[in-house]
């Protein structure tokens, strides 16, 4: 086995509730992010899985992408 140095070996080591509440804190902080954040697609699938898709989309959702497209569209 290799020996390997700690980057700060006098640094104090977390325990494993502060290592869980720490945790904690950063999904909340994602979450929040996340919620903040508009509606994101990124997809790299073929077409007939998107068209699929399509179809389970509500109403609301379909205009948002509509608008989407108009603005791609006429650019």
């Amino acid at each position: 086995m290799k020996r390997r140095s700690a980057h700060e070996p006098k640094a104090k080591l977390m325990s494993a509730p502060e290592v869980w509440e720490d945790a904690q804190q950063i999904a909340e902080v994602l979450r929040e992010n996340l919620l903040k954040a508009g509606p994101l697609v990124r997809l790299h699938v073929p077409m007939s899985v998107f068209l699929a898709a399509l179809d389970n989309l509500s109403k609301d959702e379909l205009l948002l992408l509509r608008k989407h497209v108009d603005a791609r569209l006429t650019a």
